[in-house]
């Protein structure tokens, strides 16, 4: 027969009230203290705790001490039948629940709720027996029903469709619940006798002032009105074990922000950490070598770390609370070690990173030169007129602007982060250009409107770039035909290289201008160089088709 939805929502609820009702017959029941029924009650009790119990997970099988330790108090109440065993076992119940962690409102009610009724278990029938305090049948009844109609009341609570999983006892909050609920009995006892006042006054009392002094703490302990109250105070206390946390920690962001090297901030906030009183020395080992400071003592702690790795001598024994604040103080300063490593780490690549733009953007530039000069060294070779007039004209138009782009590259080299090269009017730069580079299987196109002005170093490069990569590539595709075009709308001003060979591998296009790329026919890190430059000076290089028989480059920009 399938169990009802209702009860397996409600079964942990269900289990808690039983458990809660068969404490409270077995305490306030009408029978004779050393009744056996009593003693059944609290087996029952016991055995639905066990079902309850927050210590361990259902799944889980119990060591066998653990269930020894369980059957053994077990049988001291049903054989021993004591009072102050059950009074105690209250106490234990009331650390229980006023140490659970709530996650929801409806838990914190039930803890609340479950630490009324634990309080008054102890308060009525567990210290009235123990002490001998009278009270009225009337309302010793009275008080029987209202009691045990709590656990009742938990029931009528509504649930959530999920478990919430639990979290646990909180030792602190636990013993600091069991203190406080002992103290309010203790005092009402101490009070009917000192005041010669009946116990439920006495208890009346001793609550009344014990809820006015948590008051009282609770007020201090929470920030109002500007004030930050005690809870500073605590926190402060709590930190700074063994040395003063906000100065310390201010001082190593002072060493660190100063620190040339990881191995200098190390050395010197090791020196700093060995100056507290209850530090002997410091040794550790990182990735720069090993170092030690103050000296050794025959207490020590070691703390491994990534990356270090530290002993800390202390002229004392550290316990468990001095133990976590050096671990806390060791791992800081291993935090700020990893950040200035890093740091330096990433100032030499971004070093090495410039060497490698500027050289590279150099060496493409130097090329270019050399291709030129090796033009020129063909063209004169193959002059054999009588007075070398072709050559002579040639070697007029290029030398003068080689020399120029040769001292703009030793000017780059010497100054890498300065801004190098001029504006020119594109028609006087086009000219130029035509002049510079003749060749029988190149047409020049011309559509400008307006002279606007453009860089002279960025159109230098990049044309000579695409140029020399189509020679390149004759020498495997001899019938390659080339169109350079030259537009400017007033507005928008672009040059464009095409050429009839062979289209780029698709695997390849997509890299092309973006990544350095391996290639056989100049396809290399040239072009890459050049949308580098290009963005830089506020132009983009494309790839504007990549057809059989029609691959384009262009370079756009807003004419100035």
């Amino acid at each position: 027969m399938p169990v009802p939805r209702f009860l397996v929502e409600r079964r942990e609820v269900i289990i808690l009230a039983l458990m809660l009702e068969s404490l409270h017959i077995a305490l306030w029941g009408p029978f004779p203290a050393p009744s056996l029924m009593r003693a059944g009650f609290m087996m029952i009790h016991l055995g639905l705790f066990l079902l309850w119990q927050p210590f361990w997970r259902g799944n889980l099988k119990l060591a066998w001490y653990n269930g020894l330790l369980f059957i053994g108090l077990a049988i001291l109440f049903v054989f021993l039948r004591n009072w102050w065993l059950r009074a105690g076992w209250v106490i234990v119940l009331i650390g229980v629940f006023g140490g659970s962690i709530g996650t929801s409102i409806r838990e914190r009610r039930t803890n609340l709720l479950v630490l009324a009724f634990l309080t008054f278990q102890l308060a009525i029938p567990c210290a009235t027996t123990l002490f001998s305090v009278s009270i009225s049948d009337p309302t010793h009844q009275a008080f029987a029903i209202i009691v045990g109609a709590i656990p009742l009341v938990l029931l009528a609570f509504p649930v959530s469709g999920a478990r919430s999983a639990r979290l646990g006892v909180d030792p602190v909050y636990a013993i600091a619940a069991s203190t406080l609920v002992t103290l309010l009995v203790v005092g009402s006892l101490l009070i009917m006798y000192r005041g010669r006042l009946d116990y439920l006054t006495a208890l009346i009392w001793t609550l009344t002032a014990i809820g006015g002094a948590m008051l009282i703490i609770s007020w201090l302990l929470t920030p109002h009105m500007g004030f930050s109250g005690l809870a500073q105070l605590w926190q402060r206390v709590i930190i700074n074990v063994g040395t003063p946390f906000e100065g310390w920690l201010s001082n190593l962001a002072t060493v660190f922000t100063r620190a040339q090297s990881p191995g200098d901030f190390l050395q010197q906030a090791m020196k700093d950490l060995s100056t507290l009183d209850w530090i002997a020395g410091v040794q550790w080992e990182g990735p720069e070598g090993t170092g030690s400071t103050g000296h050794t003592a025959s207490h020590n702690s070691f703390f491994a770390l990534d990356p270090l790795a530290v002993r800390v001598h202390t002229h004392l024994w550290l316990g468990g609370a001095l133990h976590a604040h050096c671990r806390l103080l060791v791992q800081v300063i291993n935090h700020f070690y990893s950040a200035k490593y890093q740091e330096r780490e990433l100032t030499r690549q971004a070093h090495l990173s410039a060497i490698y733009q500027t050289g590279a953007r150099v060496t493409h530039d130097i090329k270019n030169l050399l291709q030129s000069l090796q033009a020129l060294t063909s063209v004169i070779a193959s002059d054999r007129s009588e007075a070398g007039t072709v050559s002579r004209q040639l070697l007029r138009r290029q030398l003068p602007h080689l020399t120029q782009r040769l001292q703009l590259a030793l000017d780059k080299l010497q100054a890498p982060a300065g801004k190098h090269g001029d504006n020119v009017f594109i028609k006087d730069w086009w000219h130029d250009f035509q002049l510079r580079n003749p060749d029988p299987q190149t047409a020049y196109h011309t559509d400008i409107i307006g002279d606007p002005l453009i860089p002279v170093e960025l159109f230098d490069s990049v044309a000579e770039n695409l140029l020399e990569n189509i020679r390149a590539k004759r020498h495997v595709e001899p019938d390659i035909r080339t169109e350079a075009r030259v537009v400017s709308d007033g507005t928008r001003t672009y040059i464009e290289m095409c050429d009839s060979g062979s289209a780029i591998a698709p695997e390849k296009a997509g890299l092309l201008l973006n990544a350095p790329v391996s290639s056989e026919n100049g396809l290399g890190i040239g072009l890459y160089q050049a949308a580098l430059q290009a963005q830089r000076a506020g132009y983009a290089l494309t790839l504007e088709s990549n057809e059989e028989g029609r691959v384009c480059f262009r370079l756009t920009g807003n004419a100035k």
